[in-house]
């Protein structure tokens, strides 16, 4: 029986599959209603905008370790119902106070603050849920195949997203969001004890430490995270506050920026597909190898070349990440003990993502003080440079897929 054949009979991944699209759905509705809400707000900038953002990034990456702690003690299934069933209801009052007029920054940075927390619950759950719904030869496909429903949901939410903010307002839009995560809750809520506790006898800061002592034994985790923490750093200033800024001087705003994340949600969506029919030997040097796709993105939208350019170097960076993705969690989840993974995830994102919050919070600031042209250059720099100092690791170059391995 074939890898398709094999996940589509499986009722709980194939609710699983369901419920990504849909959240998706909203996740890619969700950066263009804000970015654009939060820009047509008077006496704002992409200054304010980085404020929102950051608030939302921080807790984030602070509450991660605390979730992969409580993602492996109470349940990762559970987890992430409960957490998208709260996040719905909090993104509902951010919606209703942009529909009634009656929003302000301090309001959307407190929010986004709460909104933060209950993703860093989120994360680490999610990132270890798939081997406790799918066996171990399946992780890769199914790691695959969840990224593609994912991808569908951001292709259209892009699309949507940006045809509700210049049809009838950021308000509705974000709403739209809010309704995405009540249906994925409620549908995960349904298979909520597919993932069993694990009890390690320990205390919090117990289960915390050998979460640490366990991310550190593997060395060349920690370099590809140290790597992406910088690589985050100057995508997240790019992409979430200059692109926005870059489209409304240069492509139309909201639709121009949704046709340009549309297509690296298609490309997101061809790099899982690739993922699911190949095995890649050695997964990291590959990996980190077609992530210099994102530098050369990143150049065209510094001298703003026509939309069609920049929109096919945002489809390829979506392959390219895409695929590393599928890689990244494949190998972590073949190489770390299970009753861990969560922590271990935890710690991952948690290194990948910790300096986001300052690439939103500088971005605005960087583009007043030399220019947006200038920006998107250094931020280039900076991503290359990361890239290239991983490639000197050989625990990276040389890091072998099982899987592949197995399979030949």
């Amino acid at each position: 029986m074939s890898h398709v054949a094999q996940l589509s009979a499986d009722r709980r991944f194939r609710k699983l599959f369901v419920a990504r699209t849909i959240s998706n759905l909203g996740n890619g509705i969700a950066p263009i209603a804000l970015a654009f809400g939060v820009l047509a707000l008077p006496n704002t900038d992409a200054t304010s905008l980085s404020l929102v953002l950051a608030a939302q990034a921080v807790p984030l990456v602070l509450m991660l370790p605390v979730g992969g702690v409580v993602a492996d003690r109470l349940g990762r299934a559970r987890v992430i119902a409960y957490t998208d069933l709260v996040l719905s209801a909090v993104i509902a009052v951010m919606s209703f106070l942009f529909i009634n007029g009656s929003v302000t920054i301090p309001a959307l940075v407190l929010l986004s603050f709460i909104i933060g927390c209950l993703n860093g619950l989120w994360w680490p759950a999610y990132s270890g849920l798939t081997p406790d719904v799918v066996t171990d030869e399946l992780l890769q496909p199914a790691n695959a195949y969840l990224s593609m429903a994912s991808n569908v949901g951001l292709i259209a939410g892009s699309a949507i997203g940006g045809l509700l903010v210049a049809a009838v307002g950021a308000g509705i839009a974000i709403a739209v969001d809010s309704a995405t995560f009540l249906i994925a809750g409620l549908m995960v809520f349904t298979f909520r004890h597919v993932s069993k506790p694990h009890d390690s006898g320990q205390g919090m800061f117990g289960d915390l430490a050998h979460g640490w002592r366990l991310f550190l034994s593997f060395r060349w985790v920690v370099i590809v995270v140290l790597s992406f923490s910088t690589i985050v750093m100057a995508l997240y200033g790019a992409e979430h506050v200059m692109g926005p800024v870059l489209a409304i001087d240069e492509y139309g705003g909201a639709a121009g920026w949704a046709v340009v994340l549309a297509f690296q949600s298609a490309g997101l969506l061809a790099g899982g597909f690739a993922s699911s029919r190949v095995n890649i030997r050695r997964p990291m040097l590959f990996g980190m190898l077609i992530t210099l796709t994102l530098p050369l993105w990143l150049i065209s939208l510094a001298f703003a070349a026509p939309l069609w350019i920049i929109s096919l170097g945002s489809f390829a960076w979506g392959v390219s990440i895409e695929f590393f993705q599928v890689l990244w969690y494949t190998a972590l989840q073949t190489n770390v003990p299970r009753e861990a993974l969560s922590r271990v995830s935890s710690y991952e994102a948690m290194g990948s993502l910790m300096f986001g919050p300052i690439g939103l919070a500088l971005a605005g600031p960087l583009v007043a003080v030399v220019g947006l042209q200038a920006s998107f250059l250094i931020c280039a720099a900076v991503v290359t440079i990361a890239i290239l100092l991983t490639l000197l690791s050989r625990s990276v170059r040389t890091l072998t897929s099982s899987i592949a391995e197995s399979a030949a």
